[in-house]
């Protein structure tokens, strides 16, 4: 079955971009909605707004500087709960306290991933945007530019478009938002 995914449509100093406007407002975490802006070359444009976005093109401008702002903060405060973490066991093992090798290391690792997930979807946000800092935000220029979408086969398990793939892998409430956009897509 193809799938129609809306998206909206904006332009920075940096390009034409288009971020979903569906699912970005369905995942679990916010590090995997920078994950679902792409080139604007890549949709296909529409003159309406098209059923099932739930993210308005008038508000795209305040939902990007936000989720700025959210990741840079994240990216941050992960890296400090990994430090916290690696100092507390440390400190432990000097003093000879036994608690549990393979547990730091299962933590460690499970911190280290969530880390690099904030961080690289800070990258993605930092090159979009064309800033650094929240600070930078206010000199920056996002221009709606109205509605389109994504096409792609699905099939049982089988998602054509690698990014959405994933996403449907690790993210189970972008999984469960899915039936939603197929039954609206069956009704139009």
């Amino acid at each position: 079955m193809r799938l129609r995914v809306p998206y909206v449509l904006f332009e920075t100093k940096t390009g034409k971009y288009g971020v979903d406007a569906y699912f970005s407002l369905r995942v679990e975490k916010p590090e995997r909605r920078a994950t679902l802006i792409r080139k604007a070359e890549d949709l296909v444009m529409v003159k309406e707004k098209p059923m099932g976005a739930l993210l308005e093109g008038e508000s795209v401008v305040e939902y990007l500087t936000s989720l700025f702002v959210i990741l840079y903060e994240l990216s941050g405060e992960s890296f400090n709960e990994r430090a916290r973490h690696m100092r507390r066991w440390n400190i432990w093992r000097l003093i000879g306290i036994p608690t549990g090798h393979q547990r730091h290391v299962d933590r460690d690792e499970e911190l280290a991933k969530k880390n690099r997930e904030a961080l690289l979807a800070l990258a993605i946000l930092r090159k979009v945007l064309g800033v650094k800092t929240p600070v930078e935000l206010s000199d920056t220029t996002i221009k709606p530019l109205g509605y389109a979408f994504l096409e792609f086969e699905v099939n049982g398990g089988d998602v054509g478009d690698p990014v959405y793939r994933e996403l449907f892998r690790i993210d189970s409430n972008a999984g469960m938002a899915l039936p939603w956009l197929m039954t609206e897509k069956k009704g139009e």
